[in-house]
């Protein structure tokens, strides 16, 4: 026995029984009034008490969503509302805000041309996607005041010309179409010439104006207006700009191409003009 107390397993044992005694005292004086046998215990048994507080949870969760159904339901149906009637304020308030700027323009527009009567504003209801002339249908027909062969313009200049019309609608053709047909002038040299369009004119989105004279002072640049002389159309309407001159190849006039000043493929409402001073029988216009 002697000898076991003096042999290395003894100072084995010696050494691993402190090292239990510091370890109990540390959980001791760390964790409280746990002892370690229940802080073993309760190593063994958390994942088992976790698993059974989140089944509790759910099905606290599940029966709540069943008790308070009718209660949550109704809020939701609150909450949807207020949410359609904030919409609708904000409908109501970019309609609004679009009228207003279509009454100034449209006042605008009156302000420099004294003689002209105007329609209410138009909105564009539909277009032909085959169009290759941008011609489109506006919400307001004869039952409005608007006439065949009223001119279509935006504050920034002219359109085109109603072609087709009934009571409550009307299909426009625009000014890049070879259906319109409109007398103009440059601004600064009074150049005068008719807009007749062509195909390939067209396919470019521009207005072909004929008839310059070969020595007219005309250039590209040069800002276009109606010259009001057919009766179809009022005087001093933008029409565009000049992009390009050349010569006819019978050398006796030269031809501009025209950028239209409105976006006639973007444009989305317009006005008619259904009197001016010098309205009258419109010019021959082949069909």
């Amino acid at each position: 026995m002697k000898e076991f107390f003096h042999s290395i397993k003894f100072k084995i044992l010696i050494c691993v029984a402190a090292l239990l005694a510091g370890l109990m005292t540390y959980v001791a004086i760390n964790v409280g009034a746990q002892s370690g046998p229940e802080q073993i215990l309760n190593t063994l048994t958390y994942p088992f008490t976790a698993a059974a507080n989140w089944i509790a949870d759910g099905v606290s969760g599940f029966i709540d969503k069943l008790v308070n159904a009718d209660t949550y339901k109704s809020q939701n149906d609150e909450l949807s509302a207020k949410l359609t009637e904030m919409y609708k304020h904000t409908m109501d308030y970019e309609s609004l805000k679009n009228e207003n700027e279509q009454l100034r323009e449209m006042l605008g527009l009156k302000e420099k041309n004294k003689d002209f009567a105007f329609s209410e504003p138009c909105d564009i209801i539909a277009r032909n996607a085959n169009d290759l002339y941008g011609g489109f249908t506006i919400s307001s027909g004869s039952s409005s005041g608007l006439s065949l062969n009223d001119p279509v313009v935006t504050s920034v200049g002219l359109v085109g010309r109603i072609t087709s019309i009934a009571d409550n609608y009307a299909k426009v053709t625009t000014i890049i179409s070879p259906q319109v047909k409109v007398g103009v002038f440059t601004m600064r040299s009074k150049a005068t010439g008719v807009i007749e369009n062509d195909l390939e004119s067209a396919k470019k989105g521009l207005c072909l104006m004929s008839d310059i004279l070969k020595d007219a002072d005309i250039k590209e640049g040069d800002i276009i207006f109606t010259s009001g002389k057919s009766g179809l159309f009022p005087d001093d309407i933008l029409v565009g700009t000049v992009t390009e001159v050349y010569d006819d190849p019978n050398g006796l006039s030269k031809h501009a191409l025209i950028k239209p000043a409105v976006d006639i493929f973007g444009v989305t409402s317009a006005f008619v003009v259904t009197d001016f001073d010098g309205k009258g029988i419109p010019f021959e216009i082949n069909e």
